[in-house]
C-alpha cells in the first residue's frame, strides 16, 4: 500500500482541489491510501467526506508563521506515514517539499500554472531562486500542459529527467449526466445570446477584458449577456466595472462540481493572461461549445484554432469582440467547432488518463524511497 499525502495551498473551487478530488476517488483503493490537507473550506471538506476522507486543516497559504507551519506540516507527514507527498500551489509546494525532505520522503509537486509576473523584480528573483532550489529536492515535477512544461524547464523550476507532463482531464460521461441548467435557471431569456465563463475572480483571469469586449459586441447584439460564474477577491471590482460599462452580466456565484451550466451558453469565452491547463474550457468543449480564448500557455494546449474555437491576443478586447461576433453570427460554425471539441476532449483530455499517469509517478517515487 502506497500512502500519499495531498497538500493544497487553496481548497476553494479550482483546478488543484478538483484534481485532488478526482485522484482520491479514482486511484486504485487496493494500492493507494490517500490523505488530504490544506486550509479549511467547508464545501471541499464536505465533498471529501462523501469519499470517507477528512480534510486535515493546515494553513500553508501564509509565510507569517514559517517555523510553526513547517513543523505542523512535518508532523502531518509523519502522522499520515506518507510514502509520497504531493503538493499543489506555492505555499504547499514550499512547506510540503521542505517537510518531505526533512522526513526523508519523496515529494511530487504539480504546477497549476506558473504565476510570478505580477511580483516586483526582486520578488521574481526570490521566487524563481526558491523554486529552482525546491526543484532539486523534488522527485518529480508535474506540469499540466506541454506549454507549461516548456516554460518550467526554461525557468529552471523543473529539471530534465525529473519532470513529466500529466494533462488535466475530465469525465465527459459524468459531465453529461449532471443536472442541466437552462437559461431560465439564471434569469435569462430564451432569445438571449449567452457567453459563458466559469473562473475564479482573480486578476490573472482578466475579466475586465471580457467586459470591454462584451460592451463592443452589445452595440450590435443587444441580446448578448455574459454568464460569469465564480467567486474571488476581484468580484466587487468586476461588478462595478460592469455597471460602468452598462453591460449585462449574470453572476450565480461559484458553480459546484455537480452542476452543468454550459447547456445555458451559446459560446464559451476566457481572457486569462496565463493558465496551466484550465478545466472549464475542457468542460465547455465536452458540452459541445466552441471556445474563444487568449493565445497563452494552457489555452494553446486546449483550443485548436479554427477547429475547436478561436485564439486571440491577450489583453485585446477589440480582437476578442470580433471573434465573439464572428461565431455568434454563425451558428453552424459554432456547432462544428463544438462537435470537434467534444471529440478532442474524449481523445486527449480524460480523467482516466490523468489518474493513471499520476499513479505511475507515485509508484516511481515510492520505489526510489525503497531503493
Amino acid at each position: 500500500m502506497i500512502r500519499v499525502l495531498q497538500l493544497l495551498t487553496a481548497t476553494t473551487l479550482g483546478g488543484g482541489p478538483r484534481q485532488v478530488f478526482d485522484l482520491v476517488r479514482r486511484l486504485p483503493a487496493d494500492e493507494f491510501k490517500v490523505a488530504v490537507a490544506g486550509p479549511r473550506n467547508q464545501r471541499f471538506a464536505a465533498d471529501l467526506r462523501t469519499l470517507g476522507i477528512e480534510l486535515g486543516e493546515v494553513a500553508v497559504d501564509t509565510f507569517r508563521a514559517f517555523p510553526l507551519t513547517l513543523r505542523a506540516v512535518e508532523r502531518l507527514v509523519r502522522d499520515t506515514r506518507a510514502d509520497v507527498v504531493h503538493t499543489h500551489g506555492k505555499g504547499a509546494g514550499l512547506y510540503g517539499r521542505l517537510a518531505a525532505w526533512l522526513v526523508g520522503v519523496p515529494a511530487v509537486h504539480t504546477f497549476h500554472g506558473i504565476h510570478y509576473e505580477s511580483y516586483s523584480r526582486a520578488g521574481q528573483y526570490l521566487y524563481l531562486t526558491l523554486e529552482r532550489w525546491l526543484a532539486g529536492i523534488t522527485h518529480t515535477v508535474i506540469n499540466v500542459s506541454r506549454t507549461q512544461q516548456n516554460e518550467a524547464r526554461r525557468l529552471g523550476v523543473a529539471r530534465s529527467g525529473r519532470s513529466v507532463v500529466v494533462v488535466n482531464g475530465i469525465d465527459v460521461d459524468e459531465l453529461a449526466a449532471r443536472p442541466v441548467s437552462g437559461k431560465a435557471a439564471f434569469g435569462l431569456n430564451a432569445d438571449d445570446q449567452v457567453l459563458g465563463c466559469v473562473a475564479r475572480f482573480d486578476p490573472v483571469k482578466r475579466h475586465d477584458v471580457l467586459l470591454k469586449a462584451l460592451a463592443r459586441v452589445a452595440q450590435r447584439n443587444p441580446n448578448v449577456v455574459l454568464l460569469l460564474a465564480g467567486e474571488g477577491p476581484e468580484k466587487a471590482r468586476i461588478d462595478q466595472r460592469a455597471g460602468e460599462l452598462k453591460v449585462r452580466v449574470v453572476n450565480p456565484g461559484a458553480i459546484g462540481w455537480q452542476t452543468n451550466p454550459y447547456s445555458s451558453c451559446d459560446l464559451y469565452v476566457t481572457a486569462s493572461s496565463k493558465e496551466g491547463l484550465p478545466l472549464a474550457p475542457l468542460e465547455a468543449m465536452a458540452s459541445g461549445l466552441a471556445v474563444i480564448a487568449t493565445e497563452v500557455p494552457g489555452h494553446q494546449d486546449v483550443v485548436e484554432p479554427d477547429a475547436t474555437g478561436l485564439l486571440v491576443p491577450p489583453g485585446d478586447d477589440a480582437a476578442m469582440s470580433v471573434a465573439i461576433e464572428s461565431l455568434l453570427n454563425d451558428p453552424e460554425r459554432r456547432r462544428r467547432m463544438g462537435q470537434a471539441g467534444r471529440e478532442r476532449v474524449r481523445r486527449e483530455f480524460t480523467v482516466q488518463s490523468m489518474v493513471a499517469k499520476t499513479a505511475e509517478v507515485y509508484r516511481a517515487a515510492n520505489a526510489s524511497r525503497r531503493s
